[in-house]
């Protein structure tokens, strides 16, 4: 196993092993490290001379419920997660590593795994879907047109209330102002989830789009966008609540991230976790993610095992029948 501090003195074998999650990227993980307090550790688990595993980890103090509205309790975790609450793992593997992973010390959480993604020795419990939509259409009327009535009628209004606003997209992320960063604390202090709260200086980076939108002139909502080959992904966003209901603020937020998808050519339109019920109503498919947790104590890990479902996501189930 080795280790590094810092994702700019990584080897190029590190991006060539975790292609295909761009969050691993040397690159974004370089501008993480720049906007966190997190002081993560990057390791290459190598099976004789094999690299068989990559992964980030980084230590703080969280509650343990944060997935249940129960009592705030502490504990030191180590999380392999990546640092921007991302809807992707902070680990990619090409084999079980879960013995490995359990002889670190304490208390360790691995984020946003698939189905058939598996640590032995660990927990297996359910964490928040992701949400995508696969994009078969020329333009967004043409998207409008394949759902049913009632979903049309309740969009187009939607689009409707929402033409007052002026919607571009950000030149530089270097204009992301304050106001436009209230705008996201409003939404992270009215989440169920506040896994980790994001800096001013994240969304200023250079590897997402912002597109915001202004009402005479002063911001009331805007999307982050990141574009990944085929896929567009939707990170994070922010709105005003007390201009939410007037204007529709956030159909309007999740109708633009369709039209630039669409418009834009993308296969697949990523709108990742949270806010499911929302999400399945514009056409999105629930794919299911998971979290692994394990403890290098043997008798705690036990105790983990059996009370996993009090560490998980209540996950619910919808049937929307969106298109015709």
């Amino acid at each position: 196993m080795k280790y590094f501090d810092r994702a700019v003195d990584l080897p190029a074998s590190w991006d060539d092993f975790t292609e295909g999650n761009i969050y691993l990227s040397k690159n974004i993980l370089d501008s993480m490290e720049r906007v966190s307090d997190c002081k993560p550790k990057y390791f290459m688990h190598y099976d004789k001379e094999e690299l068989i595993a990559c992964f980030m980890l980084f230590e703080k103090r969280h509650n343990l419920f944060t997935l249940h509205k129960w009592p705030n309790i502490q504990a030191k975790i180590n999380f392999i997660y990546l640092l921007l609450s991302a809807n992707a793992p902070g680990i990619k593997f090409s084999q079980d590593i879960g013995e490995t992973l359990n002889n670190i010390s304490g208390l360790k959480a691995v984020f946003n795994l698939k189905e058939g993604e598996n640590l032995s020795s660990f927990a297996k419990g359910v964490y928040l879907p992701s949400m995508t939509l696969a994009n078969r259409w020329e333009s967004l009327d043409e998207y409008l047109d394949s759902i049913r009535s009632g979903y049309r009628y309740r969009y187009r209004k939607a689009l409707k209330l929402g033409s007052v606003l002026n919607k571009r997209i950000l030149k530089s992320n270097e204009e992301f102002t304050k106001e436009m960063y209230g705008l996201y604390e409003q939404v992270y202090n009215n989440s169920d989830y506040k896994l980790e709260k994001l800096s001013y200086d994240f969304f200023k980076n250079d590897f997402s789009k912002i597109v915001v939108f202004e009402l005479n002139n002063l911001p009331v909502a805007f999307v982050q966008l990141i574009e990944d080959k085929d896929r567009l992904i939707f990170e994070f966003g922010g709105f005003n609540y007390q201009l939410n209901h007037q204007y529709d603020l956030y159909i309007n937020m999740l109708l633009a991230i369709v039209q630039y998808g669409i418009e834009n050519n993308f296969k697949v339109i990523d709108f990742g976790q949270t806010a499911e019920d929302a999400k399945m109503k514009l056409g999105c498919k629930m794919d299911n993610r998971y979290i692994w947790i394990g403890h290098s104590n043997k008798i705690l890990n036990y105790l983990i095992k059996r009370g996993i479902v009090y560490l998980s996501y209540k996950q619910k189930f919808y049937n929307f029948n969106v298109f015709k």
